[in-house]
């Protein structure tokens, strides 16, 4: 296979029932020049042989088997296989919209950009909401995209993975990793880190990815546990804080930084 132009980013633990949706949204998006990257975390049910089934079919996926450690340790062994100029996140329990991968490939190479940010739809039910902050196709520098990140900087529009594009050359030029060392979070910290080293930033009106809210398992679970949220809360806060100090504009978004640690860390 030539060299792909696209990495796609799964990790797997226990979605033997969901994982053939996500998978089909991938393989369908039309992108060739693509690798798609399962890493079975310790799953303990059938997830890894639907892994090894898919990728018999299409040589453009890859599996990766390791002992549980939890997503961010899944990401981490799928950035270091990873080949494509670029870099996208997928959840095993979600879907891509049909054209999605195309238009942030196109939003990126167009723009020379070293991020695109998309809209998003969340399912809820029966409910698809459209969500994202900024409503058009259009481009920022360094300093209008932090203006509008210091908004709503704890929305899922700008500290998810999963509505993104990134530069894998950014992220191995400044060693970036998941910290997997957080209950939640990780995302958010990942992003500010990423965040410290963009120049132009593409932004698509077209909803990419469709979010599947649900209200079960660990990470919702350990968000309402107050001691600790609070906890995980101060240390993102820090990264934050680190970004705008990183930036000179610190004291011109202080208000807004501050605000943050007190905000509702599920707004989307």
């Amino acid at each position: 296979m030539e060299t792909p132009l696209l990495s796609v980013i799964i990790p797997v633990y226990n979605v033997q029932d969901v994982l053939p949706n996500a998978l089909h949204s991938v393989l369908c998006q039309g992108v060739e020049a693509l690798e798609i990257i399962l890493i079975n975390d310790g799953s303990q049910d059938n997830s890894l042989s639907v892994c090894q089934a898919f990728a018999r079919e299409d040589p453009r996926i890859q599996v990766i088997d390791q002992q549980n450690a939890g997503p961010g340790a899944a990401r981490n062994a799928g950035l270091k296989a990873a080949t494509g100029r670029y870099i996208s996140f997928v959840d095993s329990d979600d879907t891509l919209e049909e054209g999605a991968l195309q238009a942030l490939l196109d939003a990126a190479q167009g723009q020379q950009a070293d991020l695109v940010i998309a809209h998003f739809n969340i399912l809820m039910g029966d409910q698809c909401i459209d969500r994202g902050y900024i409503k058009a196709d259009t481009v920022m520098d360094r300093p209008a995209f932090l203006h509008a990140l210091a908004r709503r900087p704890g929305s899922y529009y700008y500290s998810a993975l999963w509505n993104k594009l990134y530069s894998r050359q950014l992220i191995e030029e400044r060693g970036l990793t998941f910290d997997h060392s957080y209950n939640w979070g990780e995302d958010f910290d990942f992003n500010m880190r990423y965040y410290h080293h963009v120049g132009l930033v593409s932004f698509v009106k077209k909803p990419v990815y469709n979010y599947r809210r649900t209200y079960a398992g660990q990470t919702w679970r350990t968000m309402f546990e107050v001691g600790d949220s609070f906890k995980i809360k101060s240390r993102l806060y820090r990264k934050l804080k680190g970004l705008y100090l990183h930036a000179g504009l610190y004291n011109k978004y202080r208000g807004h930084i501050y605000r943050y640690i007190f905000n509702v860390t599920l707004s989307t």
